[in-house]
């Protein structure tokens, strides 16, 4: 028996292994998005064969074209698309959201204008719109092969989000609340910026050692500024900002920390991307922030990462000028 219904517009990896565990948790679920071709193409073999191979979906998830009966149906919509798609997903919804809540899974900021998604949605759908950001230390793979998970779902204005939380939740997946949106954002799209960073030290091959310092470093880089931006102290060493970062720092699932993986082996940022097929969300992240001056040499490891993808700089020799700065006191 269903306990609520879901529309998850995105289906990417991501989109896809979470229709898969709130299916599992008992919730109706129909999965959309804008390509029509692949959806077609998951339907006819119960499986997303481009995204996320291997891993079945359930019968009862129904595989849709967009239209707006779909958001009709459901209690929650949750957005899964990358972060340069976010407006155009929301400007999709808009003509029938009508107050339902919506949740994004999206990390990152919007390109234009640097803004945190949340203020796109209310100045899109209103102010009063109930919305929830999911976030955390996830990979789509396990999250779809039923590895324990933990994630956190962070609101100020749904109702009863307790509820929504266990509904959601299963054997394998737990969800945490939050009432700190902003922080969690913060966590989630800072943290794909320090990942390429530890991953462009790997690729040096500057040891356990370096990494375990920039990582450290980089965490303090987030907590710093999200505070500055509004977000919670206590949010940046929880799943969505201490938890994230470690996966996406230390794992080479983490598209991030592949991009800087090959830029510290000698890569240039476009041959990275041609290998990868695909610019992760910590390059479109350091991108905006940098131009719309949030990130500056202030957060000299964030900034680091903006002069080995957009300046050209030499990796060694601005790994070379980090170990060279200042001495100052930790905290």
């Amino acid at each position: 028996m269903f306990s609520d219904s879901f529309l998850v517009f995105g289906a990417g990896a991501w989109g896809t292994a979470l229709a898969i565990q709130l299916s599992r948790s008992k919730q109706k679920v129909v999965l959309t998005s804008f390509d029509k071709n692949n959806l077609l193409e998951i339907k006819q073999h119960q499986e997303n064969k481009k995204y996320l191979p291997g891993f079945p979906l359930p019968k009862e998830i129904d595989v849709q074209p967009y239209n707006t009966a779909l958001v009709a149906q459901a209690k929650s919509v949750i957005i899964c698309v990358k972060s340069p798609y976010f407006l155009a997903a929301i400007s999709l919804l808009k003509e029938a959201m009508r107050n339902k809540n919506l949740f994004w899974a999206t990390k990152g900021f919007d390109p234009e204008t640097g803004e945190l998604f949340s203020v796109v949605v209310e100045r899109a759908l209103g102010e009063k719109t109930p919305y929830a950001v999911v976030s955390g230390p996830t990979f789509a793979e396990e999250l779809a092969e039923g590895q324990p998970t933990a994630i956190t779902l962070a609101t100020n204005n749904i109702n009863n989000p307790d509820a929504l939380a266990k509904q959601m939740s299963n054997k394998n997946l737990r969800v945490y609340l939050s009432g700190d949106p902003v922080g969690v954002q913060l966590g989630g799209g800072l943290k794909n910026i320090v990942a390429i960073a530890a991953g462009a030290s790997d690729g040096l091959g500057l040891g356990a050692n370096a990494r375990a310092a920039l990582v450290t470093r980089g965490l303090d880089e987030i907590k710093l500024l999200g505070k500055e931006l509004g977000g919670n102290e206590k949010t940046f060493i929880g799943l969505s900002g201490m938890g994230d970062l470690i996966l996406s720092c230390t794992d080479d699932k983490s598209r991030n920390r592949l991009l800087g993986l090959s830029i510290g082996k000698g890569l240039s940022f476009e041959e990275a991307i041609k290998l990868q097929n695909d610019i992760p969300e910590g390059a479109h992240a350091i991108k905006t922030l940098v131009e719309k001056n949030v990130v500056s040499d202030k957060q000299p490891i964030m900034f680091a990462v903006y002069q080995l993808l957009y300046k050209g700089l030499d990796v060694k020799k601005v790994a070379e000028e980090l170990m060279l700065r200042p001495i100052k006191g930790e905290f």
